[in-house]
């Protein structure tokens, strides 16, 4: 699917960094926000509204899609092994995170990993 009509992707890998900051903004699986795990890749595609991506452009591990990218989404509910939704998107409009909550917890996450790995 097209990206940057709808929605933006924001990447985030390794997965386990996007899935903590999601965990932090309260943003589990029951808010209905859509979110995509990739398991080949180690990344976690959140949504979010079109020509926001960019709030959170340039973190560690962040790559956005927007306009002009296309994203492979799973074509059942759940998807494959490879790449499933973990919060299934419910029926539209349905609610989209916002990249700014995103891009500050993602900020904290990164900058403690990095103040970590100084100290080791």
């Amino acid at each position: 699917m097209a990206c940057g009509y709808s929605w933006d992707a924001v990447a985030i890998s390794p997965m386990a960094v996007g899935l903590e900051a999601l965990v932090a903004m309260r943003a589990g699986p029951r808010c209905g926000y859509p979110v995509l795990a990739d398991h080949l890749r180690d990344q976690l595609y959140v949504l979010v509204p079109p020509g926001t991506g960019s709030a959170a452009a340039g973190l560690p591990g962040v790559r956005v899609l927007g306009a002009g990218f296309q994203l492979l989404m799973p074509t059942t509910e759940h998807g494959t092994l490879v790449a499933h939704w973990v919060s299934p998107p419910r029926s539209a409009p349905y609610p989209l995170v916002r990249p700014d909550r995103l891009a500050h917890h993602l900020r904290a996450l990164t900058g403690a990993a990095r103040k970590e790995a100084a100290a080791s």
